[in-house]
Order: C-alpha cells, then structure tokens, then sequence
C-alpha cells in the first residue's frame, strides 16, 4: 500500500485527537530548543548576568524564540511529510507517520507563532520586529527557500544571528558588529557542516536525501567548512580585543574557541557526524567540556574586570 494513503488512512482513525497530543509535543522538537541560548549571549557579555530586569528579559527572550522556532518546525514537517516518508530516518516523525493532523500542526504552528509575538510585548519594539522577521523568512525557508543551494545555509546562519540580536534587543543594548559576524560565520560553519553530514549520513540514498544535497559536493563543503570556520575564529578574536567594552582580557579565550571549532571540524570531517548538531555539541565530552570551560572563563574575565592587557 502507499506510504502516503497508509499515513492518512491513520488520521482517520476515532480516538486520534487525545493520541495525538504527545507526538505533537514531540514534533514541536523540545530538543532543538538549545540553540536558542544564543538569546542569552547579550547578557552574558553585556555585563548585566546579575541584574534581575535583565535576567526576565532574556528569560522573555528565550521562551519567545523557543515557541517561535517550535512553530516553525512543524510548519517545516508538515511541508515535507511526504518525502520524510520515503526516508528511513525520518518517516517515523510524528507528522509523517500520521500519529499527528496535518489540522492540528498547522492549527498549533500558528497558536505558537502568536504565543512567540505575544511575548515581546513587555520587551523592546524592536524585538517584534526581529521576531517577526525570523517567522517571515522561515515560512518562506520551508516552502520554497530550502531547496536553493546555498541560500538555504545562509538562511540558518541568519535564524542564529537573529538570535543573538533578539537577546541583545530585549535587554536593552547594543551589540557589536564583530560578535554579530562571529555568530554568523559560526551558524555558517555549523549549517555547512550540518549538510555534509547529511550527505555522508545517507550516501548514495538519492530517494531519502534532501534535494538540494544533490547540488552539493563534499569538497565544496570542506572548503567552506575551513573558510567559515577560519572566518568566524578571526572575528571572535577580533572582538575580544576591540570589540568589549575596553577590555582585552577576554583574548585569553581564543585558544579555547579555536580547539572547539577545530574539534567540531575533525567530527565533521573524519568521523561523519554533524548531522544533528544540537546532539552532538552535548553528546561529545571534549566538545561540551570546551564549551563549558569557555562559558567560565567568559564569566570570570567579565565579571571580575580582569586588566591583563593595556587598552
């Protein structure tokens, strides 16, 4: 029988609505939720960590971009609910499989898209702007922008940078130009090596892969995976000795941030992973120990005002 009639054939079933309620808090992807940190990157580097305002802001912020990427995802699955079926690593996702309406994830993608707009109400007016523009450019992303080579990277690197901008808005400040093009360069290097990964993921499974992976080749992709990631270590540097309000200290974590990216580059590159970049920069210890130790070292150089360099 076909994939697709057997997938409807379930939505017709008496007693799927309550079933229904689990598989669609699932497809909302909870789990992907972690790359909306990148909204606490102004408080932390803002110098504000310990302000109580400005903690419920960024709080404001995170809830907000979490309901708004949620609503988006299901967008996204239910766009692609056919082809998910056809591939064996995604056909059993809730909405592919049937387990969820396509009624109720359209009905709850917009539910959540307003509960996202609702919460810039007690932040800044420009945060509804940026919030905005994310949901505007992913609807557009899932229904025809995903499938243009290169573009489609560029629009996943721009969702982190709207990201950062959105936690830096809500509390008020200003971010600078070099930390917004780190972040960018690195949502880059972490979108390029999300498709090689893909890409050795599924082989030469051309039904199950996404389209436009047939437009990539892995050279290409190593050859930006090195540019991207040479580009998003310079500006980090960069900015830590021009960039933070007039204190240099804070190139005391470059080291850390190069054995990071080159860590994730060698997973990448020798091991094949990075197909799910959310899994593997918690699963992998090296990865998440240099994280962790750089969000310390971030933290104590800030916050103690250490001066080991002349301005």
């Amino acid at each position: 029988m076909d994939a697709n009639l057997t997938a409807d054939a379930i939505l017709t079933k008496p007693g799927v609505g309550l079933r229904s309620l689990i598989p669609l808090a699932q497809a909302a992807r909870p789990r992907q939720w972690i790359k909306n940190l990148a909204c606490f990157a102004g408080l932390v580097f803002s110098g504000r960590m310990f302000e109580p305002a400005a903690i419920v802001e960024s709080i404001l912020a995170f809830a907000g971009f979490c309901l708004a990427a949620s609503a988006v995802y299901l967008l996204n699955d239910v766009v692609d609910r056919r082809l998910d079926r056809l591939n064996p690593s995604k056909r059993d996702r809730p909405i592919a499989s049937g387990l969820v309406p396509v009624s109720w994830a359209l009905g709850a993608s917009g539910l959540l898209a307003v509960g996202a707009l609702g919460t810039t109400i007690r932040l800044a007016s420009i945060c509804l702007m940026v919030l905005a523009l994310y949901l505007a450019v992913n609807v557009a992303y899932s229904l025809r922008l995903k499938h243009t080579v290169l573009l489609d990277v560029l629009i996943i690197a721009f969702g982190f940078v709207l990201r950062v901008l959105y936690g830096v808005y809500a509390i008020e400040v200003k971010p600078t130009s070099w930390i917004v093009l780190c972040m960018f360069f690195l949502a880059l290097f972490l979108g390029f090596a999300k498709r090689r990964g893909e890409m050795h993921l599924m082989g030469e499974a051309e039904p199950f892969r996404r389209p436009v992976l047939s437009k990539y080749r892995i050279g290409y992709l190593d050859l930006m995976l090195g540019m991207t990631a040479t580009l998003a270590i310079l500006c980090y540097a960069l900015y830590t000795v021009t960039g933070h309000r007039g204190n240099a200290s804070l190139v005391v974590t470059v080291p850390l941030v190069t054995y990071g990216v080159s860590r994730y580059m060698l997973l990448v590159t020798v091991d094949g992973e990075g197909e799910a970049p959310e899994k593997l920069l918690v699963t992998d210890r090296i990865l998440l120990g240099t994280g962790s130790l750089w969000v310390a070292s971030c933290v104590l150089v800030i916050y103690s005002k250490i001066q080991l360099f002349a301005e």
